[in-house]
């Protein structure tokens, strides 16, 4: 399997293309309020320059408030660990310092932050198969991310 990064330790946690994360956003005052989650699709990841703290991402966020969404982002990696990697998220034009974490996502994890999507898209409504994977599940219950319907929010940032 072909991985788009490659960090010293095999176990710390790998972000690869066409693959479904947990995101999660903190604001550096860390406003309980403005922290953000939502199931992203992975579709392009790089390392900058060959620097392993400092990653480009491309990915499609599903529950972006004004609709599906396309970002390109630039993520300084603050810490790797097996399933989380934790970031200070760099944005043009932000006023505020961000924290972003992407992990493995799982059933369990879109209970606990996005339980709206599973009542609104109940997994038993696209079979078994998706009752039984999370990355089937996202993929019927958003399809669109596949077919690049979304428009980039965000141009990339140090190209």
């Amino acid at each position: 399997m072909q991985h788009s990064q490659h960090p010293d330790d095999e176990n710390t946690f790998r972000i690869e293309k066409n693959h479904w994360y947990a995101w999660q956003t903190i604001p550096s005052d860390l406003d309980g309020n403005r922290i953000y989650y939502s199931p992203v699709h992975v579709t392009n990841s790089a390392l900058k320059g060959g620097n392993k703290s400092h990653i480009m991402l491309a990915f499609t966020n599903v529950l972006y408030l004004d609709g599906s969404q396309d970002f390109h982002v630039n993520l300084n990696v603050l810490q790797r660990f097996k399933d989380i990697l934790v970031a200070d998220l760099l944005m043009t034009n932000a006023t505020m310092r961000s924290i972003a974490i992407l992990s493995r996502i799982d059933f369990a994890w879109l209970q606990q932050h996005c339980r709206h999507v599973l009542d609104q898209y109940p997994p038993s409504l696209f079979g078994p198969a998706a009752e039984g994977d999370v990355a089937t599940y996202l993929d019927r219950a958003f399809p669109y991310v596949h077919s690049r319907v979304t428009l980039p929010r965000r141009p990339m940032l140090d190209k």
